[in-house]
């Protein structure tokens, strides 16, 4: 019974020394297959291509709208109220349309009357005096007097008309074919002379308003061509010229707006308002050529990443034009060391990199 009990004793030992030997062994396997692992994920995986400087057209891209000509204001010569104003704002409408009815002003019509009732007494003035002349009872200077009284009556009616003093109401219509693109007051609205009633946008000078990001408007000067592509289907691209770039950011959205006047002909069948892609030829120039998503940018500036020895390197660069697959850029690149342009944005300055294929 002893003997039993020593022999169950010693496998016991000996199944549990095999059992750690076979732990031991696995995980000192396992942790050398995790140490490759491990370096491996020290590394990022990228795709590279060489680099190329070229003679390029700096292109810069945008966006806009179609917008009518520079808006003009309507308004009354009179003072008044407001009887009809059938407007709405992006109301097209063609020369001679009307734009606003006014009631004309009491005093308006009172004062009318009074100059018309003084080149009646006038008139009938210079009347007597010749007559008074013929019988040697008034003199020439006194006939000439007369006729002057008549000519400054004659005016001041002149005037009182153009005022709507003659007229109960007063029509005031569309002097070009325009949309409307603000109204000033409302239909029953009393107005002074001169204010505002409506602004009209001249449809036969059409625009473009593209938005220019702040940090490259000073590279857009007036002159320049740019290539305009309506966001329509089937719409032919239209050749134009930079007229004007505004000196402010507008607060709105942030952006710089560049105007484009744009041929009549070319826009014709363009509603304002239709959206409009651009590219801005800011000239030629030596750039090396990358493709879009190989440049970075955080607050430092523009950047891209090559490769040398295995690792990556940060190179800032600056951008000189661009165009819809491509930046031309400038800094201190190798020409000898490819380019990044995958899988560069998990990347720092100096981490280990392995190359993808193409």
């Amino acid at each position: 019974m002893k003997i039993s009990t020593l022999v169950i004793g010693a496998v016991v030992v000996a199944l549990g020394a095999g059992a750690a030997w076979h732990w031991h062994a696995g995980a000192s396997a396992g942790a050398a297959d995790a140490a490759p692992e491990k370096a491996i994920d020290a590394s990022a995986l990228v795709r590279v291509q060489p680099v190329s400087r070229q003679t390029m057209a700096q292109i810069l891209d945008s966006f806009g709208e179609i917008a009518a000509g520079k808006p003009e204001s309507v308004s009354f010569p009179q003072p008044g109220q407001l009887l009809q104003l059938p407007l709405v704002p992006g109301q097209r409408l063609r020369r001679g349309d009307t734009v606003a009815v006014i009631g004309t002003d009491p005093n308006a019509t009172a004062a009318y009357t009074q100059a018309s009732n003084a080149v009646g007494f006038a008139q009938r003035e210079l009347k007597r005096q010749q007559e008074l002349e013929g019988l040697q009872l008034a003199t020439r200077s006194q006939v000439d007097a007369a006729r002057k009284q008549v000519e400054d009556s004659q005016a001041a009616l002149a005037a009182q008309a153009k005022l709507g003093g003659a007229h109960a109401s007063v029509t005031l219509t569309a002097p070009f074919d325009a949309v409307v693109t603000a109204l000033a007051a409302a239909q029953g609205e009393r107005v002074a002379a001169g204010a505002p009633v409506a602004q009209l946008g001249p449809t036969g000078h059409p625009r473009a308003l593209l938005a220019i990001e702040p940090a490259r408007s000073a590279a857009v000067k007036p002159g320049m061509p740019v290539t305009l592509k309506p966001l329509l289907d089937g719409a032919a691209p239209i050749a134009a010229h930079v007229a004007t770039v505004d000196g402010v950011v507008d607060p709105k959205t942030q952006m710089v707006t560049a105007i484009v006047n744009l041929p009549a002909s070319a826009a014709a069948g363009l509603a304002v308002g239709t959206r409009v892609e651009a590219a801005i030829t800011l000239g030629e120039g030596n750039a090396w050529s990358v493709p879009r998503q190989a440049v970075l940018s955080d607050e430092q500036g523009s950047y891209l990443f090559q490769v040398a020895g295995g690792h990556a390197h940060r190179v800032a660069v600056k951008v000189l034009g661009e165009s819809a697959q491509t930046y031309g850029v400038d800094g201190g690149i190798d020409p000898a060391l490819p380019v990044v342009v995958l899988g560069n944005y998990e990347l720092h300055d100096g981490m280990p990199v392995r190359e993808g294929k193409q």
